[in-house]
């Protein structure tokens, strides 16, 4: 996971990072620290693209409510997109995706971007 990468967009409220491969206990800092840099840019919004995603642990999806429950205290909206069949399915069954909104595309959140409501905990989530 060490080629996790973040980026801003043309939205100023909206930061993405990139997650590499693998999400484990090797790869948490990497995370945290990518999640650290967004909030000190002062976005609203932290976009976890996981195209590349394709192993994600126990330690990894600690790491993911972790990073929820900190954004979320700090009124942060934390949004997953392009998840692979595999780990959408894992996210599904540890319930994840009944707290943080999973997109299928960039192209899908582009339209809706505008129209989320603020973080506040459990939601509908419509897109699943």
């Amino acid at each position: 996971m060490n080629d996790m990468s973040t980026q801003s967009t043309h939205h100023p409220t909206m930061h993405i990072i990139t997650l590499g491969a693998c999400l484990d206990a090797q790869a948490e800092h990497l995370l945290e620290s990518a999640v650290y840099q967004a909030e000190e840019a002062q976005g609203r919004h932290i976009l976890l693209n996981l195209q590349a995603l394709t192993t994600i642990d126990s330690r990894g999806l600690g790491k993911l409510f972790l990073t929820y429950h900190h954004l979320n205290r700090q009124k942060i909206r934390l949004s997953l997109v392009n998840p692979r069949p595999m780990v959408r399915e894992m996210l599904e069954f540890v319930n994840f995706s009944k707290l943080v909104r999973i997109y299928h595309s960039m192209d899908e959140i582009e339209g809706q971007e505008h129209h989320l409501p603020e973080p506040s905990g459990l939601h509908s989530n419509a897109l699943n």
